[in-house]
């Protein structure tokens, strides 16, 4: 298997290896209210090797924190679950990869990569809880750049 070419296996016993066929149709996922998806590109389809290929943009997803219903403005202060922020995710040559960004790219929190399908889509299910509920991820998940 080429490294490039983003074709991955996936456990018997994993909910992708039901869900996905042999067209091109985007990944389902588990996304919290509160979040705003700009853009889902998460695409896959199962060859008939059985094994997985993913969309190989370095674009495939973007969602934004909406602000507080009660306020429709973003909170101002850096420890609010309410601020602005982002979550960028896409497939860089041999990893994917997901940014977590606070409020934009000059102020990127968090970076997570991996070469697995699997832990990509788990990890970004994660994050979008975690920063819905708690404005923030894990630091042993997500370190620091």
């Amino acid at each position: 298997m080429r490294h490039d070419v983003p074709t991955f296996e996936v456990s018997p016993d994993s909910r992708w290896a039901g869900c996905i066929g042999p067209k091109w149709e985007l990944v389902p996922l588990r996304i919290p209210g509160g979040w705003g998806v700009r853009h889902n590109g998460i695409d896959a389809r199962r060859l008939p090797s059985g094994l997985i290929e993913s969309n190989d943009s370095e674009d495939l997803f973007w969602a934004v924190k909406l602000p507080p219903p009660d306020k429709l403005v973003y909170d101002k202060d850096p420890a609010s679950p309410w601020r602005e922020i982002a979550v960028d995710a896409g497939w860089y040559r041999d990893h994917f990869r997901i940014v977590m960004l606070d409020p934009d790219w000059d102020n990127v929190h968090r970076t997570f990569r991996t070469p697995s399908f699997e832990e990509f889509v788990l990890r970004l299910e994660t994050w979008l809880f975690e920063i819905g509920s708690r404005g923030d991820v894990q630091v042993y998940d997500a370190p620091k750049e």
